[in-house]
């Protein structure tokens, strides 16, 4: 069972030492540094640890703004160490249900191009792709009448 933790200065260093892919850093638009600064600077955002047991496997940043209707899952990211074990899947979907509770109609997120083993999760959840495009990514939206697995 996962469990998630706000980021803060005490747990700042289990954030900086995940470890991603080179394959899939290509496809990031953002590094840690960049996201965890981002989570500093935009007042509404929230950047979660994602645990499991003592270890830190990942984070999830959300973006609930609720004054101008706007609830995004802003990164979504799991250490090369602990992915194919199903913590993304089980992450996406507990920051379905945090935003939720926070009254968002509609989660949007952006995803790269090639980044298919993150379009196949996104898709697997309910999320479908938009017109839109943030900067080189798609943006996916998903709406939250509907039910998910």
């Amino acid at each position: 069972m996962l469990t998630y933790e706000k980021i803060n200065w005490k747990n700042i260093k289990s954030f900086l030492s995940l470890e991603i892919t080179s394959e899939q850093k290509e496809l990031m638009s953002t590094s840690h540094l960049q996201t965890l600064w981002n989570s500093f600077r935009i007042g509404y955002s929230e950047l979660y640890l994602i645990k499991h047991e003592n270890d830190t496997v990942g984070y999830v940043l959300l973006y609930p703004c609720p004054r101008i209707i706007k609830y995004n899952v802003g990164r979504l990211y799991i250490d090369k160490n602990h992915q194919r074990k199903g913590y993304g899947k089980q992450a996406l979907l507990w920051a379905i249900e945090k935003l939720k509770e926070k009254g968002a109609p509609r989660i949007l997120l952006s995803v790269h191009p090639d980044n298919i083993v993150a379009r196949k999760l996104y898709e697997s959840v309910g999320f479908n792709y938009t017109e839109l495009c943030w900067g080189n990514e798609l943006v996916m939206k998903y709406m939250c009448t509907e039910k998910i697995d």
